[in-house]
């Protein structure tokens, strides 16, 4: 009898009480505590004890009960909760990120080391911009080039606001009258603290030609092209708190070298906008921007020594003339100081209203330099749907060439920053839902989130694709690998 107790108790301690464990780590890989799990669709749903909790190490066992494939809903104080749509029972390991942070860090310093200016009918100017990660590009906005914060300076007299990223080294100009820009100084805000890598560019674009054109009624995007990046600078930066006197070399690297960029015949009624970005440990910088008609070719400056370079190429609808708006004031007032020269009221009367480019609907690729680059787009796709608890979504057509890596949705909140004609906005992501290949529908999870009522809220759909011969491996219910994805086409539902 002794020996049968002994070898129950060695069976007990062989055995565990599950034999498999779902396990939630952050984005190091370090296990997360007490975050809870939801199998299913609500609590009892599709059956008693659904609702799980993770120990010390990350981990809980698998309950007998879960026997067919479900959502999975992850949730952790602090982090983006996280949804895998379809899983079958079996040891998973799920990642969470942590939400974006709410702090608003100031960076602050000079841009340095410009060249001797000389009145050569050209505007020198800085732009200091943060590294982009491929993440951040899939909520890809103007205000990741241009800062949605402004600085006000003087020019003959007249108050004007320029985004606080933007320099103008002392220089004098004239138009019709002769002018001085002065403004050296730059500020970007980050929303926690960490190492990040800043850039400062040095560009021009000549004066008159800008002036005129923007007089005549022309938004940024339709001046861009006048616009010339000529160096850039870098400096590693590590934020812990508000920082100044981070001042900014623009003169480190030379773009002396250029990318060919051919686009698509795409139809009249859409804009192409083509960056050339660098990449340096796994962060992008752009080093030129232009804005393509169908089957244009444009050549977009680079620098042949620099890290991998990639071409992002954005398409967007062609906009309908209307009066202006947050991005266009924004870019109007930064070149305002030089079409004002003291006479407010005839620019009001001469500056025709703006256009609107709206980045929440649109299709991109992100496709490496390998001789010219000639992007081809998946099909933009209708707002998403939400019927009863099913969010219901158009699949675009995958062109030849390209197979289907993920369908992502988020749940985003949005603050608006600014007033009057000068707002920006600050997303931060509430629920992400990962799903490997393109889904037309899905029954929502049943969550419950605290929205305030002086922000927005919405849903961002997005498919992402890889090229067809791209060989990969990637487990069950991991989030897709973004370093294979090379298309995405997104819109929204505002909420």
């Amino acid at each position: 009898m002794n020996g049968f107790l002994r070898f129950c108790a060695a069976m007990l301690v062989a055995v565990p009480a599950f034999a498999e464990s779902l396990r939630v780590v952050n984005e190091a890989g370090q296990p997360v505590a007490g975050a809870t799990i939801m199998l299913g669709y609500e609590a009892g749903n599709p059956f008693n004890g659904n609702i799980l909790r993770t120990g010390a190490d990350g981990s809980v066992g698998i309950p007998t009960d879960w026997k067919a494939a479900l959502p999975v809903t992850v949730q952790a104080p602090g982090m983006i909760t996280e949804t895998i749509p379809v899983l079958m029972p079996g040891e998973h390991l799920i990642t969470v990120q942590k939400q974006e942070g709410n702090a608003n860090l100031e960076v602050k310093g000079t841009t340095t080391d410009f060249p001797r200016l000389i009145t050569d009918g050209k505007v020198d100017f800085g732009m200091v911009i943060p590294s982009m990660s491929r993440e951040s590009m899939l909520a890809f906005d103007i205000s990741n080039v241009m800062s949605p914060q402004n600085d006000t300076i003087e020019i003959i007299g007249n108050t004007v606001n320029i985004p606080s990223n933007i320099t103008l080294p002392r220089q004098e100009e004239s138009y019709i009258f002769p002018i001085t820009l002065d403004k050296p100084d730059y500020r970007v805000y980050v929303r926690e603290p960490g190492q990040y890598q800043m850039y400062a560019l040095h560009g021009q674009f000549p004066l008159q030609r800008v002036v005129n054109d923007i007089r005549g009624g022309k938004s940024l995007f339709e001046v861009i092209n006048h616009f010339t990046f000529i160096q850039a600078g870098q400096r590693d930066v590590n934020v812990t708190g508000n920082l100044r006197g981070v001042n900014m070399p623009v003169n480190q690297v030379a773009f002396n070298s250029s990318v060919q960029v051919k686009a698509p015949a795409f139809p009249n009624d859409k804009v192409m906008i083509g960056l050339n970005l660098a990449e340096r440990n796994g962060l992008f910088v752009p080093s030129d921007l232009k804005r393509f008609t169908p089957n244009q070719t444009l050549a977009l400056k680079a620098n042949a020594t620099l890290d991998t370079g990639y071409v992002l190429s954005l398409l967007l609808d062609q906009p309908k003339a209307s009066p202006a708006t947050r991005l266009d004031e924004t870019l109007r007032q930064f070149v305002s100081p030089l079409t004002t020269l003291g006479m407010v009221p005839m620019v009001e009367s001469a500056i025709k209203p703006l256009a609107e480019y709206n980045f929440s609907k649109m299709t991109f690729a992100f496709m490496p330099v390998a001789g010219t680059v000639q992007p081809q787009f998946l099909p933009m796709i209708g707002k998403p749907q939400i019927v009863g608890n099913v969010m219901k979504l158009g699949v675009p057509t995958l062109p030849n060439g390209l197979s289907a890596a993920a369908t992502y949705m988020v749940l985003a909140e949005v603050e608006e920053l600014g007033s009057g004609n000068m707002k920006s906005e600050r997303r931060t992501r509430m629920w992400e839902i990962w799903n490997s290949g393109f889904i037309s529908q899905m029954e929502m999870p049943r969550l419950t989130f605290t929205k305030r009522p002086d922000r927005k809220y919405r849903w961002e759909v997005m498919f992402l694709a890889r090229p067809s011969n791209f060989v990969f491996a990637e487990l069950p219910g991991e989030r897709v690998d973004l370093n294979t994805v090379t298309h995405v086409t997104r819109n929204v539902l505002e909420l």
